[in-house]
């Protein structure tokens, strides 16, 4: 009876079994449950299901034959890259959160100088402090056009990554800000213009550069850019003599002829600097009818001495700003590509290096002027040059995004003549 008893219990057990593990019944295709049972294998075996972002599962659901492909491609990522992508779909998705705390901190800003307003209004009323002066309006007229072009070189979107991308394009924003608002203006070039940065500038930036003035956005690189203004600067409308491209002598006069080479063979050549402060010639003065590049570059100095040799092999002549000449740093300090343009603006106005670099070089880098009186190629004292010394292993290449100064107390022993070519320095 036992046996008989336990037999049934026994055949349903193996009949389980079978069901299971029989594999016609997973493969049947007219089985009703056997499309699920076969899409759910490779969802548990990848090994790459895990790491895939957000956007990848999303389209996997919409679109279940792509999944193997999608697959594919996640295998092709390094685990550094998923991570970016994961990073940047977590930004994204907080987007509307940020939006919310910027409001916030901007309605708290805004309640707080309400509340000093009406405190010092108070005090003032009461006796307590005096009324300060009213501050003085400065009325500027339109920017004067001198006959100086400066290209900023932004052949260099393979070098990039997407957030320095952002980051050029944000440069390029401020340099054409500070160009328009100046007492005496450049004309202002972007050459090499295309890929990931004309990209951003005709998607995010909702193409606003196409309505502005004054700046030419050029496929061509910084060359030919170069030949292009230089018939510009020559021409009626290219720019007059004043500002700091004035003879001291006659600082209060304009003039609107063309500056013309004093030989034909100069006219004919186009006059061009590229800055870069691995160059071994130190930049005395601006100079009419010529053209200055600036790298386009944010790198983080991963590519150092790139601009100078991407100079250098085209027979372009170079010159560094005579930064260390004028002001002594506490640190060793970057300049941005804006920057580098608000100091050339600011020479343009006054003619002077030192007021140039203290009012554009930020307070927090402690900048102090050297010598009121110094001038380029001048020789720095013994502790300037042993200071420089010290760091000249710390100098890198300049006017590219970011850009290093030039260290204080270093001699080149050269400087750039006025029409544009570098000319060794007398000893």
């Amino acid at each position: 009876m036992e046996d008989i008893e336990e037999r049934p219990s026994k055949i349903r057990k193996l009949s389980s079994v079978e069901d299971i593990t029989d594999p016609i019944s997973t493969t049947e295709p007219s089985t009703a449950n056997s499309h699920p049972q076969i899409t759910a294998v490779p969802e548990e075996s990848s090994p790459h299901q895990d790491d895939a972002s957000e956007e990848h599962e999303d389209e996997a659901e919409h679109n279940d034959g792509s999944t193997t492909v999608q697959n594919g491609d996640q295998s092709q990522l390094s685990k550094s890259q998923r991570k970016k992508i994961a990073k940047k779909e977590k930004w994204e998705a907080a987007k509307e959160y940020r939006k919310v705390k910027r409001r916030e901190k901007h309605k708290e800003k805004q309640v707080k100088k309400q509340q000093a307003k009406a405190e010092l209004k108070a005090k003032i009323e009461s006796g307590e402090i005096e009324a300060p002066p009213p501050a003085p309006v400065q009325q500027k007229g339109n920017p004067i056009q001198l006959p100086i072009t400066i290209i900023l070189d932004c052949d260099f979107n393979d070098l990039m990554t997407e957030g320095e991308i952002i980051s050029m394009g944000a440069q390029i924003t401020r340099c054409h800000s500070d160009n328009r608002k100046a007492l005496f203006k450049s004309h202002l070039v972007i050459s090499s213009f295309g890929g990931a940065l004309q990209t951003r500038f005709e998607t995010v930036l909702a193409n606003t550069h196409l309505s502005w003035k004054g700046v030419r956005f050029l496929e061509k690189n910084f060359v030919e850019a170069a030949s292009e203004l230089d018939g510009v600067m020559r021409g009626p409308g290219g720019g007059k003599l004043a500002g700091a491209l004035l003879p001291k002598d006659d600082e209060n006069v304009e003039t609107d002829l063309p500056v013309k080479a004093t030989d034909r063979a100069e006219q004919d050549q186009p006059s061009i600097v590229y800055l870069s402060s691995d160059s071994p010639h130190t930049l005395d003065r601006l100079s009419p009818n010529t053209s200055y590049i600036i790298g386009g570059i944010v790198d983080k100095n991963r590519h150092k001495g790139l601009c100078y040799k991407r100079a250098t092999e085209r027979g372009i002549p170079t010159a560094r700003l005579p930064i260390g000449e004028f002001m002594t740093m506490q640190s060793r300090t970057v300049l941005t590509v804006n920057h580098v343009v608000e100091i050339m603006l600011k020479w343009m106005e006054t003619g002077d290096w030192g007021q140039a670099f203290l009012a554009v070089i930020p307070k927090r880098k402690e900048a102090k002027l050297k010598n009121k009186n110094a001038k380029v190629g001048e020789k720095q004292g013994k502790e300037d040059g042993e200071e420089s010394k010290d760091k000249g292993s710390e100098d890198d290449d300049g006017y590219e995004g970011n850009v290093d100064m030039i260290e204080e107390g270093e001699n080149t022993g050269q400087t750039a003549s006025k029409d544009g070519s570098n000319l060794p320095a007398d000893p």
